[in-house]
């Protein structure tokens, strides 16, 4: 009995690409945005692939946005600064200016990663 199952072709090519510009629109956006919206925040970070590396088409976006300060946990801030269409994942680090500071000696690998980034 003969198998229904499509045979995949040895010769098949799918070409996918990260569009750059796209995605640059999209976070300067995003960040005029929260900017504009959100008084507490003192600098957005943009770091990650898109910027010191070389993203793939499914690559996220990561982006630390720095707060004067905050009366909720790290993780209740997140959905404040969500919203809006962006053309792919986005991870968002809300820091206050004090826990970014911290950040420094308890995940001086992931600070140093902000740190390479891009100022928005």
């Amino acid at each position: 009995m003969q198998s229904k199952r499509r045979k995949s072709s040895l010769n098949s090519v799918v070409v996918k690409w990260a569009d750059r510009a796209g995605v640059e629109r999209a976070v300067l956006e995003y960040a005029a945005r929260i900017r504009q919206s959100h008084p507490e925040v003192t600098r957005i970070v943009w770091f990650g692939s898109w910027v010191n590396g070389i993203p793939m088409p499914h690559s996220d976006v990561d982006l630390c946005i720095i707060l004067r300060d905050s009366n909720k946990s790290f993780r209740d801030r997140i959905p404040d600064y969500l919203g809006g269409r962006f053309p792919g994942g986005m991870d968002l680090f809300p820091y206050t200016e004090a826990e970014f500071r911290k950040l420094e000696a308890g995940s001086p690998s992931f600070y140093a990663a902000i740190r390479s980034g891009r100022e928005l």
